[in-house]
């Protein structure tokens, strides 16, 4: 097992703060410290590196078991707003190597300490139409290699907020770490809202479900809420999850006072509530996200070494997850078992079997499409079977125009239905969910 997966496994692991607040009030210049490029906090590890390993060093002073990059909006999407893109290979790796070095200087205490390099979700979702798929995916495969170059122990994919952006964000690292070959591990933390889902209404079920097919072997939650907003979610993930688990909340629900961002939560409240959940859930992985800081980590080294007695770390307690083996909407997990005993898959919206569907995909009425999509879920269909392959239609477009409307506007399950793999590639491009794929005839 990689170095970093056993530790996990072994011991609670404490992670370090909130790298953005600890520059927020620094009070920075922004032309002297951010060359131009306000709010790039990325630039700050060629500008301002002796800061970035200050800020390092401090939370391993703190109690720390492993640190984040500095590299939270590193992809080359994110650094183009500050004409950035091409300086994406180098701020990456260079924000790894500030944390290793800043690691380096804590060798001498035996203790095993870890660099994880912060994949952040950017400022462009591809559910909403604000990046394709593809270019999103290209982007955090540059962003994942510079991480792993500078020598990363594993890639923290974070505040994930849009499942396809999550899945771009996964592949991406997988091409890099193949194209390095070296056994790197994912870690996937989702932000859930005071709402109850993700920015674009997946719930903590369908977001699973897609980590888990995606051979992500750690799971977690972070940013948007503190700990208690994410009390509900922790429980449904130590009830269910059958891999590693991480907690990182802010420290309190955001608050505005005077025109700033107030985080309430104290040290000792913090601790208390990620106890809670070390104890009760089976939490591998805690830390903290915006608003804590060095004394919020020094909380929490001094809970777990409390909680483990003689040693530095407790073991994890062992849960006892019951995975259902699942598909996933955009926002919902649908089982594959059935209490009914069989999986029911709405057939209408299939070209080749509904003259009604048919007449309205030729007339380009996808809003029609939608509605009978709509229908079938109404009438008990658990997932709905979508093939827009007839003679003389361009069965690639039509089908990226129902994909993208049902994705958003059906809360069930797709069945991705066509013999034609580069159909069903640009379908999976444009859908956040895990579909089924029905590609086989008899013909």
């Amino acid at each position: 097992m990689n170095r970093f997966l056993a530790a996990a496994s072994e011991r609670v692991l404490l992670l370090d703060g909130a790298i953005g607040t600890q520059v927020q009030a620094r009070h920075l210049d922004i032309e002297k410290d951010f060359l131009g490029c306000e709010n790039c906090t990325e630039i700050l590890n060629r500008s301002r590196p002796d800061l970035v390993r200050e800020i390092h060093m401090g939370y391993l002073a703190a109690g720390a078991d492993a640190v984040e990059t500095n590299s939270f909006g590193g992809s080359p999407v994110t650094l183009a707003e500050f004409g950035l893109e091409d300086e994406a290979p180098a701020l990456n790796r260079r924000a790894a190597e500030l944390a290793r070095e800043a690691v380096e200087e804590f060798k001498g205490d035996g203790r095993e300490r870890f660099v994880l390099g912060s994949i952040g979700p950017g400022t462009k979702l591809p559910t909403l139409g604000q990046v394709a798929y593809q270019r999103l995916e290209d982007a955090l495969a540059v962003q994942a290699a510079g991480l792993i170059a500078g020598g990363v122990d594993a890639l923290l994919i974070e505040t994930c907020q849009d499942l396809l952006q999550l899945k771009a964000a996964v592949n991406g690292a997988k091409r890099a770490r193949a194209e390095a070959g070296m056994d790197v591990p994912l870690i996937t933390n989702v932000t859930i809202e005071t709402t109850g889902t993700l920015l674009v209404g997946a719930d903590i079920a369908a977001a699973a479900t897609v980590i888990a097919a995606l051979d992500v072997p750690v799971m977690g939650l972070n940013c948007a809420t503190g700990p208690q907003e994410m009390a509900e979610h922790v429980r449904w993930l130590g009830q269910n999850w059958t891999g590693l688990l991480a907690v990182l909340p802010n420290a309190g629900l955001p608050e505005l006072i005077d025109g700033r961002t107030h985080y309430p939560l104290s040290p000792e409240e913090m601790a208390q509530w990620l106890e809670r959940f070390v104890e009760e859930d089976g939490i591998n992985i805690i830390g903290g996200c915006c608003g804590s800081h060095e004394p919020h980590i020094a909380a929490l080294d001094a809970m777990l070494r409390r909680r483990a007695g003689s040693g530095l770390r407790p073991a994890p307690v062992r849960r006892k997850p019951v995975w259902v083996p699942s598909l996933a909407s955009l926002y919902s997990q649908v089982p594959l078992r059935q209490e009914r005993a069989y999986l029911s898959i709405g057939e209408r919206c299939n070209a080749n079997g509904s003259r009604q569907f048919r007449r309205l995909q030729e007339a380009g009425d996808w809003e029609g499409c939608v509605g009978m999509g709509r229908e079938q879920v109404a009438e008990g269909s658990h997932t709905l079977d979508i093939c827009t392959a007839f003679v003389g239609r361009d069965e690639m477009h039509e089908m990226t125009e129902v994909v993208r409307r049902f994705t958003s506007s059906v809360n069930a399950p797709l069945v991705i239905d066509s013999t034609e793999t580069p159909v069903i590639e640009a379908a999976l491009k444009l859908h956040g969910g895990k579909p089924i794929i029905n590609s086989i005839n008899f013909e």
